[in-house]
């Protein structure tokens, strides 16, 4: 499935090779990337309800891997002084609010555990809030685990497990091999989870040297959770004449919930809130979340929740909702549409900055001039159907900038989908200002 990105990540690390870089420590710091990269795929599966977000992805996003490995010695040491979490320190490195939790001992250890076979996975420990279970886990071996990928994960609790997503890490087949494979599953819910019971059953299925292994591991959290603080403003703006309602604000321990309703009768859709931050007296902010689902709703939808990093554990006298910037296309552009035999663009925004690079009935590539740090730095779409409304599932995003161009590789899965593709946008480079400042207390 990956051998187009994979070829790709063999010349990009050839001309990579070939360049000198200024500072030998940049120059590692890419090669580690490359890497991680080869060898991860971030999953995201929604249940029911479609979401948008950023996900960890096969190819390579320089600055994301050059600053995803610069940790704080403050942070790190939080972290470490837990028993066992010295290995999950990279796992959370890039988040605000996990870093809080973890210094206000929010985290729970679990250590319960199964062993099928020569694999044992444990479940090491958790973070649970309303808004979703960040599960830390490992799998071993006494073997080298070779091959390894993760299928599929689920969570079974007291009446179902609640619409919203899942996201984990699965490596690559070309990772070195190990006897320990460490990772997070992030689930992610719609509804707040107000259950008392806090007893839950973690399905993962691995496949490890072309066997599958099925585990099942019940476990208990042992302290109930935080409730989360609702700040309801129901309150409408504007940006550049775009209007829309600043309905909740639900801040959590995970994660920070932002629901927001779109004026339908607006002439450019809003895509993305590309600054959404909270930010506090002194200045600082809590912004998007960097790795992970980063909103629930649907393009075509008015109504949206977007996910910020937590400030949960801090106080602040005062705190604001602030934006000043928005991704948005002309409604009629929302909906790019691809022939993906012939190559054909038939619909994409007027300024007709992607390239439609190659395509089959597996993959598509695209590319758009790279804008460094204005630019888009995650997927472009939200969802694919074909001209029947045949949903095509997407199994991966691949992203890379080189020679001054950002490219996509999306895979999707094989079907005898009928062209032309319909790929709703939910990120474009095309900007609106403005500047949106509530006040939450």
């Amino acid at each position: 499935m990956y051998e187009k990105e994979e070829e790709k990540l063999k010349k990009l690390k050839e001309q990579l090779d070939s360049r000198p870089l200024p500072l030998t420590e940049a120059d590692q710091a890419i090669r580690e990337g490359m890497e991680r990269a080869k060898r991860e795929t971030r999953q995201v599966r929604k249940r029911r309800k479609r979401f948008y977000g950023t996900v960890a992805v096969v190819a390579l996003l320089l600055l994301t891997f050059v600053t995803s490995i610069r940790v704080s010695p403050a942070f790190a040491n939080a972290v470490a002084s837990i028993p066992g979490m010295e290995k999950f320190v990279e796992l959370i490195s890039m988040d605000k609010g996990l870093d809080a939790a973890f210094q206000n001992d929010y985290y729970q250890q679990i250590g319960a555990s199964q062993t099928i076979g020569d694999l044992t996975l444990t479940i090491d420990g958790v973070i649970l809030d309303e808004s979703g279970m960040n599960v830390f886990y490992t799998i071993d071996s006494e073997q080298l685990l070779e091959r390894i990928r993760i299928e599929t994960v689920d969570l079974e609790m007291e009446g179902g497990m609640p619409e919203g997503s899942v996201s984990y890490g699965s490596p690559q087949e070309e990772d070195e091999k190990d006897r320990k494979y460490t990772d997070r599953i992030d689930f992610h819910f719609v509804d707040p989870y107000l259950s008392q019971n806090l007893s839950f059953d973690l399905k993962v299925e691995a496949l490890v040297s072309g066997e599958g292994t099925a585990f099942s591991v019940p476990f208990t959290v042992p302290e109930k959770i935080k409730s989360s603080e609702v700040y309801t403003l129901n309150q409408e703006v504007e940006i550049d004449s775009q209007k829309f309602t600043v309905e909740t604000v639900t801040i959590s321990p995970l994660r920070v919930g932002v629901k927001i309703v779109l004026d339908p009768s607006n002439r450019m859709k809003i895509l993305n809130f590309e600054d959404m931050r909270l930010e506090d007296e002194k200045g600082e902010v809590w912004s998007s979340i960097k790795n992970g689902t980063t909103a629930f709703g649907e393009v075509d939808d008015s109504r949206r929740t977007y996910f910020l990093q937590s400030n949960y554990f801090n106080q602040p006298k005062k705190l604001y909702l602030r934006m000043n910037k928005v991704q948005a296309v002309r409604q009629e552009d929302a909906v790019a549409e691809i022939n993906t035999e012939t190559g054909e663009w038939l619909n994409q925004p007027a300024d007709q900055k992607i390239e439609l690079v190659e395509s089959d009935k597996y993959h598509v590539e695209l590319r758009m001039p790279s804008k460094g740090e204005n630019g888009v730095h995650y997927d472009l779409f939200s969802s694919i159907t074909d001209s029947a409304g045949k949903e095509v599932n997407k199994t991966s995003t691949g992203m890379y900038t080189i020679d001054g161009f950002d490219h996509w590789n999306i895979s999707f899965s094989p079907t005898d989908h009928q062209n032309p593709l319909k790929l709703e946008l939910s990120a474009y480079p095309n900007y609106l200002e403005g500047d949106v400042k509530l006040e939450l207390k």
